[in-house]
């Protein structure tokens, strides 16, 4: 997104000059006809894309292109999977043990309101036995 001045603000001393001495410049208006993005102002056609034409990345500066072979695809694969760095046995163990016993209380907590909710309904009347 572009950001455009459109004010015109008069930064002068009062001796003439601007506070870093140049020479004040004329404020000039702002044509909002014209495309901020497209200064020239002339016509900009889209490229057309052709099937299987690949992008290039953004975040490398590489073209990102589909492997020759599956064999190639698979040691690829192999090589990523090389640099993840796996969680330990006692991880896994800890975690796991951690969402069963939230899974666990949560459970009950919600099987604590449906009870209560249940009892104070059937007192008030409002659910039939």
């Amino acid at each position: 997104m572009a950001i455009v001045k459109t004010t015109t603000q008069n930064n002068t001393a009062p001796n003439g000059s601007t506070p870093n001495g140049e020479a004040p410049v004329a404020a000039t208006a702002v044509d909002r006809t014209r495309s901020v993005v497209n200064q020239g102002g002339t016509v900009v056609r889209r490229q057309p894309r052709t099937p299987g034409a690949v992008r290039p990345s953004a975040q490398r500066g590489t073209i990102s292109t589909a492997p020759a072979n599956p064999r190639s695809f698979l040691a690829d694969t192999r090589a990523e999977l090389q640099k993840v760095v796996w969680p330990t046995v006692d991880d896994v163990r800890s975690g796991t043990i951690v969402t069963i016993g939230l899974l666990i209380v949560f459970g009950m907590y919600i099987f604590g309101l449906d009870f209560l909710v249940d009892k104070l309904f059937h007192a008030l009347g409002l659910f039939p036995k």
